[in-house]
């Protein structure tokens, strides 16, 4: 059996953080959707598993394991499924919440005797701890219904009120509802995850058809995929990727007209300003990623400005402000001001989505301090130019 699901993120649910299970339904939700609905179960086929009588028939009031006796998995499981790129795993939850299948009369069974067969009136009427789910479809051969499961590895079982001999035969169109329990997507790196879950089928096994039923198969291979489709798109303001640096007070971003009235203010008062600029960007983001520095120039830990005229070289810091919908992966916190280090750092500056965004506005901070200002007006008239590269990047798992 094939369980797929998905995740993609959504401008009209940012918040969603859920998948979306892709599986096509198949079995007893294809021939009666509403029910399903109504019960909110999605079903899927079990791979053909039948289940045939092994005696002459069942006898009145019998032992449960000799009757109508159904076991299945609905105690959850969980299963570990893998990323076939990064080999990172997270884990997913499974359980059955309802079986279907069809029982099949060797004789003309009138409607009135699918009803009067069983202890409990027809199979649409699950016993306990089993629950109604759906409604029974019944012919004069056959009966098909669905019950609904607990969440523990609960047997459910109907006993015949007179002996039949010979029937029911056989037990077929076997399908199951099922729940799953998927990880938060937003704390996955993109990809494909794969696993598997085994089920055994017998007597005492996951799946138990009781002692009077022998299945056709004595396993059941469940295989789980998840997609995950993160989005990480940044797009540079007009003209973010040119940036001047102005002279401007502590924890500012001055425009050039504002520049040049600060250099005049220190013509006169000498008080040696920082230099300062911002590169505005927006970000569609959802999951995680890290972000960091390439620079053409350096100065120890710090990429550089270089003088045109000497070729003197100043540090300068660059540091990110990201939208509050992300958040430091560590921390929590949201992100603003955080300084940025040269090439990929272990641990250091990994962010990720606490919600979708989409096109939610950001920036990259320069600052060049007061220190190194000095040092550039020791060379003036002059020109330092640098080139930084900023690195969005999102595998980071």
């Amino acid at each position: 059996m094939e369980i797929t699901a998905e995740f993609v993120p959504s401008m009209a649910h940012p918040e969603n953080n859920t998948f979306t299970n892709t599986t096509p339904q198949s079995g007893y939700c294809v021939v009666n959707p509403d029910e399903c609905e109504y019960a909110g179960t999605v079903s899927i086929n079990m791979g053909g598993i039948t289940a045939s009588l092994v005696t002459a028939g069942l006898t009145a009031n019998s032992d449960p394991r000799m009757g109508m006796f159904f076991k299945m998995p609905g105690a959850r499981r969980n299963i570990t499924v893998v990323n076939q790129q990064t080999g990172s795993s997270v884990t997913l939850g499974f359980r059955v919440n309802a079986f279907s299948a069809k029982y099949h009369t060797l004789a003309d069974w009138q409607i009135s005797q699918h009803q009067a067969t069983w202890n409990g009136s027809s199979f649409v009427y699950a016993p306990a701890p089993c629950g109604y789910s759906g409604v029974g479809w019944r012919s004069y051969t056959s009966y098909q219904f669905m019950w609904k499961w607990p969440a523990s590895d609960a047997a459910c079982y109907k006993t015949a009120r007179i002996d039949l001999t010979g029937e029911p035969y056989l037990i077929d169109s076997t399908s199951i509802g099922y729940e799953l329990v998927t990880p938060d997507p937003l704390k996955m790196a993109s990809g494909i995850y794969t696993g598997s879950l085994s089920l055994t089928v017998g007597p005492g096994g996951d799946i138990d058809f009781g002692d009077n039923f022998t299945a056709s198969d004595s396993n059941l291979t469940l295989n789980f995929t998840l997609t995950v489709n993160h989005e990480l798109k940044l797009t540079p303001a007009a003209g973010a990727q040119t940036v001047a640096l102005q002279p401007c007070p502590a924890g500012k971003i001055c425009s050039e007209d504002e520049g040049e009235a600060n250099w005049e203010r220190w013509m006169v008062s000498r008080l040696t300003p920082q230099l300062t600029g911002r590169s505005a960007f927006t970000l569609s983001s959802s999951g995680g990623f890290t972000v960091f520095l390439d620079c053409a120039e350096r100065v120890g830990d710090e990429c550089a400005l270089t003088s045109d005229n000497s070729g003197q070289r100043v540090p300068m810091r660059v540091s990110v402000n990201l939208p509050d919908n992300v958040i430091d992966t560590q921390t929590g916190s949201t992100v603003t001001g955080r300084p940025l280090l040269i090439g990929k750092s272990e641990g250091q500056n990994y962010f990720t989505a606490k919600t979708y965004g989409a096109d939610k506005p950001g920036s990259i901070d320069f600052l060049v301090r007061q220190k190194d200002v000095d040092t550039m007006l020791a060379t003036r008239p002059d020109t330092y130019r640098g080139a930084v590269t900023v690195i969005f990047d999102p595998n980071i798992y």
